[in-house]
């Protein structure tokens, strides 16, 4: 031992600067290689955790049973599936919606009344995004026909409760959501029992005029939101599907109709819904046969459902049922998120522009907005709201210069109602704070800079 070390000294001292470097550049990549190779170690260790978890979850064999309602608090299911596997599902969302979003949406309640094409793919969706807590409620089957637009029944479910359908294939999807089936047909009478155990939110998907009528009815009246479905049949253009408040709608019977028996029963508005403004008239109701029509009422599901047959494409309840759960999922997260109806909106744009050029002095500087301008700021920055009052009526909205020592630019204009606007154009920019208060101004401020990031995706 003692001869091999002198000799590997001897040869040590034997060495020119070029072997030092080069013996010193060996070692440091070995140093890198050794901690490379812990690295990736550690990572497959990760990996290798994952997978056994993965494995565990495909070998298991039975489910919890599903239970119907009341139920135990919304994270009580989550131990038959671990939390690392459910945040990996989810974890497209957590990026999209942040830690307290995805938060309330795991811990909330939403009923989802009416299973058919609107409604199966609104409960998919909210299923998928990860809401806790879901009850199905409807009365019918899956039959053959309804398979061109459910969003999860197969042959083999033609006959089976729409309710039960979709808790069974959904815990295939999302076990750790707890779905509640409820095969039963939803009236009035039984709203308190149905509606039970205070639901963040409603979702009415229900075909029959009075049924829908009662049910939004009675969440306004208990204080529960709720977002309602219009009219999908009959139509074909995707974009023409909007989301609106009940009072903004045209072009849908189905939403007139409910407008009306609404004002009936004391409600003008306050209903966002989901309709299309696709004019119905090239495709109607389905003729009955001529011995049927004089007891048509028999041919109906039950007593006052409609009796004939409205060709329904099947794509376009999924995009209503889809553009219901996104509204429903935005709100639970407290996503900014507002729907802006179309009604009439570029002739609003127009006269905007024609009232500011009237109120606009020599010297308030250029006139440097046009009308898309105006659409862009009133829509994509204010949400078509006053950001003082949240007033929304397009007859009173305005938009007037922030500062009003500054030209009229895309990131110097605020939405206002008339009056408003007219009390603000006397106020200089640095009495704003004392007057509005500091809250408000910040928000405007930030509104402000949101309108710069956002025009430079126009340009």
């Amino acid at each position: 031992m003692t001869w091999f070390l002198s000799t590997v000294v001897e040869r040590l001292h034997g060495l020119n600067e070029s072997d030092w470097r080069l013996i010193t550049s060996a070692a440091a990549i070995g140093a890198a290689t050794t901690l490379a190779i812990v690295g990736v170690s550690q990572s497959v260790v990760r990996r290798s955790r994952v997978k056994k978890l993965k494995n565990e979850f495909k070998s298991l064999s039975s489910f919890p049973p599903i239970q119907p309602p009341p139920t135990p608090t919304p994270t009580a299911t989550e131990e038959y599936l671990p939390e690392e596997l459910i945040r990996e599902q989810l974890s497209r969302n957590y990026s999209f919606l942040g830690e307290e979003g995805m938060k309330d949406i795991r811990n909330a309640f939403v009923i989802v009344v009416g299973l058919g094409g609107v409604g199966s793919h609104a409960v998919h969706m909210l299923a998928r995004a990860g809401v806790g807590r879901i009850r199905v409620i409807d009365f019918d089957q899956v039959s053959l026909s309804s398979l061109n637009r459910h969003a999860l029944a197969v042959h083999a479910d033609v006959g089976s409760s729409k309710a039960t359908v979709l808790a069974t294939h959904l815990k295939l999807i999302a076990r750790h959501v707890r779905i509640e089936p409820v095969v039963q047909l939803f009236d009035i009478s039984s709203a308190n029992t149905l509606l039970e155990g205070q639901p963040n939110f409603v979702l009415d998907c229900i075909d029959n005029l009075n049924t829908k009528i009662d049910l939004i009815k009675y969440c306004l009246d208990n204080h529960i939101k709720i977002i309602s479905s219009m009219g999908a049949g009959a139509k074909a253009d995707p974009s023409r599907i909007q989301i609106a408040d009940i009072s903004d709608t045209f072009e849908d019977p189905l939403a007139r109709a409910t407008r009306q028996g609404l004002k009936k029963k004391g409600v003008d508005g306050g209903i966002p819904v989901v309709y299309s403004t696709e004019k119905p008239g090239k495709v109607k109701l389905l003729p009955m046969e001529a011995d049927k029509e004089a007891n048509a009422d028999e041919y109906a599901i039950l007593p006052n459902f409609r009796s004939r047959i409205l060709p329904v494409l099947g794509t376009i309840p999924a995009l209503f049922g889809m553009a219901m759960a996104s509204y429903v999922i935005c709100k639970l997260a407290n996503f900014e998120m507002e729907p802006l109806p179309i009604k009439g909106r570029f002739r609003t744009y127009e006269k905007i522009l024609i009232n500011i050029k009237k109120d606009k002095k020599p010297s308030d500087g250029d006139l440097e907005i046009s009308v898309q301008d105006v659409g862009f700021v009133l829509e994509e920055v204010w949400f078509g709201k006053s950001a003082l009052s949240g007033s929304f009526e397009k007859e009173k909205v305005t938009l007037t210069r922030w500062d009003i020592s500054k030209p009229w630019k895309i990131d110097n204009l605020v939405c206002l109602t008339r009056k408003e606007a007219e009390e603000h154009s006397l106020l200089p920019f640095a009495k704003l704070e004392s007057h509005y208060g500091k809250e408000f101004v910040d928000k405007v401020n930030g509104k402000l800079q949101s309108a710069r990031e956002l025009n430079k995706w126009r340009e």
